[in-house]
């Protein structure tokens, strides 16, 4: 029964994703390569959609749903919180494509994860259901090859929920945007900066709080060192903890976005060429693409969960 209750909610997830293609601000209704490519990879507020009458009635409720958030969230309440300062802050609190790909996101992990708890409470001798092996082994995986390297063994624990929301909210927002009719949260800057954020303050946070307020004067240069290089040095040390965030918001947000890049260039030339033969080597490339991008999903997932439980747990010991 739990899992038919996944799976159903999984799929009325997936309808939600044809909202994305309704909206008329949504860009991918143009002709051009240029404009398939930024119409794509941007984002937009979630706008209104006219529901017709020979619409079904899936397509209707989806319509519906669409214009609650378009019109009652973002035109009448969110688009008054909006900040305008010329060359310097520009912020739009309407809810966007982007920003709804992260809500499903965060429910699937609710959905999964909240009734995978409850399950694995009960069974105290351990399940027999594939599902939840499945998952225990994920956050296994977690535990093993994330957390456990870079954390002292009586920190694991507390370290553990972060870093698991953190590894597997990437993973799906990595995975949804490969579906079609959907967009890839983690290609957009301010999303993996936002993230980023996270692993910064938690290196200065931890850092402070295992080290003393002194930290970031005495603990991130190495002892030792002639104390006329000292102050170059520190200069240097100070300038990589920002470089840290900063590299992780490029790379995740570069992978994400490089793959869709090429694979929307691939379908792209079926248009082009008009031809048969290209047809078939460009569904052929983009499907070998698209397998790759599966890796690739899994692989940047784990590498920024790893590199932000590296830094963050380098900041518990002085140099």
């Amino acid at each position: 029964m739990k899992r038919i209750i996944i799976v159903i909610s999984v799929v009325l997830i997936y309808v939600l994703f044809i909202m994305f293609q309704l909206a008329p601000s949504g860009g991918h209704h143009a002709t051009g390569m240029y404009d398939v490519v930024v119409g794509h990879l941007s984002d937009h507020p979630i706008s209104p959609v006219i529901i017709n009458p020979s619409d079904n009635v899936v397509l209707q409720q989806v319509k519906a749903f669409n214009n609650i958030i378009a019109i009652n969230l973002n035109e009448r309440i969110l688009k008054n919180f909006q900040i305008n300062i010329p060359g310097l802050v520009r912020s739009d609190m309407r809810i966007t494509k982007w920003v709804m790909m992260m809500w499903v996101a965060v429910l699937m992990c609710a959905l999964i994860f909240i009734p995978l708890g409850i399950m694995i409470k009960k069974d105290k001798y351990g399940s027999k259901s594939r599902w939840v092996n499945m998952w225990e082994s994920l956050i296994g995986f977690v535990h093993d090859e994330i957390v456990e390297p870079n954390f002292d063994h009586k920190y694991i624990k507390k370290a553990m929920p972060y870093f698991a929301s953190l590894f597997f909210f990437i993973l799906f927002c990595n995975f949804l945007g490969l579906l079609p009719g959907a967009s890839t949260a983690t290609g957009n800057l301010a999303v993996t900066m936002g993230l980023s954020i996270f692993t910064l303050l938690g290196m200065f946070v931890i850092g402070i709080m295992k080290q003393g307020p002194l930290w970031i004067v005495t603990g991130i240069v190495p002892h030792g060192i002639p104390i006329l290089l000292f102050p170059m040095l520190w200069v240097i040390e100070l300038l990589g903890l920002f470089i840290k965030p900063f590299a992780l918001t490029v790379r995740l947000f570069a992978n994400m976005t490089a793959g869709h890049i090429v694979i929307i260039i691939f379908l792209y030339l079926i248009m082009m060429f008009e031809n048969y033969f290209v047809g078939i080597a460009s569904v052929t490339g983009s499907l070998m693409i698209y397998l790759l991008e599966l890796l690739v999903s899994l692989i940047q997932a784990y590498i920024f969960a790893t590199l932000s439980a590296m830094f963050i747990g380098s900041s518990m010991h002085a140099h």
